[in-house]
């Protein structure tokens, strides 16, 4: 008992100093906590994943039906939760992780920006005009707003005249990379899975920029040049079917920059340290890079189902994984992430019957036969091509996911699991539709998840162990 109280003493002075530091910027900055845990205390230095003010935002699926803007579009807001100005660096990617189009949007203090993947894909109109400028004349500051120049971080110099419109050329290359997989640069070699259906699909980054440049994630200068570190930026999207009257939405996934703050290349000088040993986006960095800060995704998760009965329900996994393409590379090498492998698939039903899916050997590109996903897609989970069988016929359930591939580009630690997130999505009798995360079971800085036992026993499958030490 002794023993147990003195560590919830010391976690509890802990927590009291990390908010007294919190508070006056220059007190215990460089504090230092058990063994594996965080040690900056001047911001929630965590790798939990939660729906707060982040640096950098998360589409992880989006779904457009380009001939016809009342069927599937799917739309996204961004918000600037602070005074200052800010810019938001957009990058839309296919679903094999090839970044087709970048552009900017100026955020005023306080501002919200809302943007129709179907306007920007089918008809090349990124914003009305004017509509995201830096220039006050067009686009003044509200009440409450600081000046549109009053971000010493930024560098708004070329923010008056952002991209409104986009090139023929340009907006062809897009259309048929988020369609078919080709893009006029790469010959015959696809960068994007070809869509039977014709739909687009793919994923969006946002991120806090320093200025408004045509620089890409998938350039290592971009992290020492680009990217900024305030932790300002709130999103949500909705997935919208006129036609069916069908509609779902959800929070983007919020990913902090930890610690937040800080211009541009200030990572790993004192007081910006990073103590994760991998981020978000260290695949696009030299070996076992951080500079971009931002929090690493987890890779195990615990999905509801439900599918058929008396009101006709079906569920969705909208699932996205971190490719094994690093940094600028030939159109070839994005081939790899079309077939990205999946460590082990459980499914349990009301009766908590197990069926099981382990590959036997973990490898991406995954072997011709094997299962796997790409790097962003919507897989209904009655396919059991993907997903393990429903023998005993329940309608509902839930799915343990263990989707790290085991090769993450850039990883360092042979420990380290590849990043993913899940989105469930639930619908009825073809006009109620529900989007919502599912629970994942361990952060982005949990060690990698073994298989797990058929038999029950150890390993089992449950929650990511606690990496600090249990008393």
């Amino acid at each position: 008992m002794r023993k147990t109280f003195v560590w919830a003493l010391m976690a509890i002075m802990a927590v009291a100093g990390s908010a007294y530091a919190g508070r006056t910027g220059d007190i215990v900055a460089n504090a230092t906590f058990p063994t594996g845990a965080p040690t900056s205390t001047n911001n929630d230095d965590t790798c939990d994943i939660g729906v707060a003010p982040a640096a950098t935002l998360l589409l992880p699926y989006f779904e457009v039906d380009l001939t016809n803007n009342q069927n599937t579009n799917t739309l996204w807001t961004v918000t600037n939760v602070s005074n200052l100005p800010q810019i938001a660096h957009v990058t839309i990617w296919t679903d094999r992780s090839f970044p087709v189009l970048d552009f900017n949007i100026f955020l005023t203090g306080y501002d919200v920006q809302s943007i129709s993947m179907f306007d920007i894909i089918a008809n090349g109109v990124i914003a009305p005009p004017d509509g995201t400028t830096s220039d006050e004349d067009d686009n003044p500051p509200g009440q409450r707003s600081a000046d549109n120049d009053a971000n010493p971080l930024l560098d708004i110099t070329n923010c008056d005249n952002l991209a409104v419109n986009i090139p023929a050329s340009l907006l062809a290359d897009l259309r048929t990379a988020l369609t078919t997989g080709r893009y006029s640069t790469c010959g015959s070699t696809l960068i994007g899975n070809n869509q039977a259906d014709g739909r687009a699909r793919g994923y969006v980054t946002i991120d806090v920029a320093e200025s408004c440049s045509t620089d890409l994630p998938t350039d290592p200068n971009y992290y020492l040049t680009e990217i900024l570190f305030d932790n300002v930026l709130v999103g949500d999207y909705q997935q919208v079917d006129r036609t069916n009257n069908f509609a779902n939405g959800n929070p983007l996934v919020h990913i902090r920059a930890i610690p937040e703050g800080g211009d541009v290349g200030t990572t790993g000088t004192p007081g910006f340290e990073t103590n994760f040993d991998r981020t978000f986006y260290s695949r696009y960095q030299p070996l076992g890079g951080v500079a971009d800060r931002r929090q690493p995704l987890p890779s195990t998760f615990a999905a509801r189902w439900i599918t058929g009965g008396t009101g006709a329900f079906n569920t969705d996994f909208k699932i996205w994984r971190e490719g094994v393409s690093g940094a600028t590379l030939t159109c070839s090498a994005y081939t790899a992430n079309a077939s990205l492998a999946i460590t082990e698939l459980v499914r349990f039903d009301e009766e908590e019957n197990p069926t099981t899916f382990t590959p036997d050997v973990i490898i991406s590109p995954v072997p011709p036969g094997g299962v796997s996903l790409p790097e962003t897609s919507r897989t209904p989970v009655s396919n059991t091509s993907i997903f393990p069988p429903n023998p005993g016929g329940d309608i509902a359930g839930w799915m343990y996911l263990n989707l790290d591939h085991g090769s993450p580009a850039g990883a360092i630690d042979p420990l380290i699991a590849s990043q993913n997130w899940v989105i469930v999505s639930m619908g009825a009798e073809g006009r109620f539709a529900v989007d919502f995360d599912a629970a994942w079971l361990g952060n982005g800085c949990s060690p990698v998840a073994p298989v797990t036992a058929e038999n029950g026993d150890d390993p089992v499958i449950g929650p990511a162990d606690n990496v600090t030490p249990d008393f």
